[in-house]
């Protein structure tokens, strides 16, 4: 089983790809993730948030600002922009149940 870590590790290479089904491996089926703007509940209903998301980071660069991994909790501070997007800063936590994400956080400062 993947510690918090890997998963985080496992997370980003997935965003990379651009894929949500790629993404959606790393979320348990019964996983939550919050935004701002809404909180969406479920794989599926995750699945279709990433499919209108992903395309917006093409060719996005990450600029890290912070990230640790504690027991079951990842914390990650970053910001980063291409054609589409300039993300001033941004965080997401991630907390981990066994080697799945089951609860996402997300906020963003967008220019």
């Amino acid at each position: 089983m993947k510690n918090s870590q890997e998963v985080f590790e496992s997370h980003m290479k997935a965003v990379d790809t651009l894929e949500p089904s790629k993404v959606m491996d790393d979320y348990t089926d019964d996983a939550i993730f919050i935004t701002p703007e809404k909180t969406y509940k479920g794989k599926q209903v995750i699945f279709n948030f990433y499919k209108k998301f992903l395309p917006n980071f093409d060719g996005f660069q990450f600029k890290t600002i912070k990230q640790e991994a504690h027991d079951n909790v990842v914390y990650f501070v970053w910001s980063g922009k291409n054609t589409h997007l300039d993300i001033q800063l941004a965080t997401d936590t991630y907390i981990i149940d066994n080697g799945k994400i089951k609860q996402h956080t997300f906020a963003a400062i967008n220019n």
